[in-house]
């Protein structure tokens, strides 16, 4: 299933494409920077693959997850940073959520 979630993500990171002036660099993988130091996207932009994000895990797995409450991280989490810490993020919220839906 991470493998799943990982094309998922990268898939949703790659529509923002469309509406940037300069598509995403996500070349160097799952360490490819997306937001924070390194990043290349601002938070509108981050803001939307968020929201994209979760309507597709709610269309291809029928679970609500919810990604931008960040609180139960702790203040060092980077989540964002990276397409890895991202696809592990999300991956982070699913499982639980899907684990409760068969329950």
């Amino acid at each position: 299933m991470l493998n799943t979630v990982k094309t998922l993500v990268e898939a949703v990171v790659r529509q923002q494409d469309l509406l940037l002036p300069e598509p995403i660099d996500l070349s160097r993988g799952e360490d490819s920077p997306l937001y924070g130091i390194e990043g290349t996207i601002d938070s509108m932009t981050l803001v939307s693959i968020i929201v994209d994000t979760e309507e597709q895990i709610r269309n291809r797995f029928g679970v609500e997850v919810h990604l931008a409450d960040t609180s139960d991280l702790p203040p060092t989490a980077t989540p964002f940073a990276t397409l890895g810490t991202l696809a592990a993020y999300v991956m982070g919220r699913l499982s639980p959520a899907l684990e409760a839906q068969a329950s």
